[in-house]
């Protein structure tokens, strides 16, 4: 019997696009499926002299990592070079950081919600597929709540709401790359028309390993 949950290897989840470099990744992100070049305005607005013109969409401007100086461990630098993160975003950002670390891995399947989840529902027996252009791969799914891992890696109570929110404005900025486990972002559901509004129990949360290996310390604008 076919399986179609979401997540499993006959309906994977579509990955978002994770990278904004060169011109031909933007080109093939923009075109492959039919999908949209997803932009990430909190780091094109806060960031200075590094954007280049969309030659499909001349009055936006793209921020360019291939224009940035190579380095080497550079996502602490840049986290807390950016004036425009919360104390509370850096602290996230940085322990979310390091359990990926922790697993060896710069991608997983996070629980995304206070509600009890039942992970039977999704992936198959292999495990939970992600899908990213012709690739498909299996990822690994944390069975514990992200904010209670977040909250006990930080001593502190933060809640899954408000983690919501911040993890929004880290994928805006792009240390992130988070896609939510919903229909409308799976192989069978991509190309439909459907409710935007779809609930996401699971995120699929990405490291930009990008912001590693490339310095933004000195391009961040000041905060007014």
């Amino acid at each position: 019997m076919e399986n179609i949950n979401l997540g499993s290897a006959e309906n994977p989840i579509i990955l978002k696009n994770k990278h904004q470099d060169s011109e031909s990744e933007k080109y093939y992100a923009r075109h492959k499926n039919g999908e949209v070049y997803i932009h990430r305005p909190l780091l094109q607005i806060h960031t200075k002299n590094n954007h280049e013109l969309d030659k499909d969409d001349p009055e936006s401007g793209l921020f360019a990592f291939h224009k940035l100086r190579d380095d080497q461990d550079c996502f602490t630098k840049n986290v807390i070079s950016n004036p425009h993160l919360q104390p509370l975003e850096i602290k996230v950002l940085l322990a979310l950081n390091e359990l990926f670390q922790e697993h060896s891995s710069c991608e997983m399947v996070y629980i995304c919600s206070s509600n009890k989840v039942n992970l039977d529902n999704f992936g198959d027996d292999y495990g939970f597929w992600i899908a990213e252009g012709n690739t498909e791969t299996l990822v690994e799914v944390n069975n514990v709540p992200l904010y209670q891992l977040l909250g006990k890696a930080l001593n502190t109570i933060i809640s899954n709401e408000k983690l919501n929110k911040i993890l929004i404005r880290l994928d805006s900025f792009h240390y992130i790359s988070v896609t939510p486990v919903t229909f409308e972002n799976s192989k069978l559901g991509i190309s439909q028309k459907h409710n935007r509004n779809q609930r996401a129990y699971l995120k699929i949360i990405q490291i930009n390993e990008l912001m590693d290996f490339k310095n933004l310390t000195n391009i961040w604008l000041a905060k007014d």
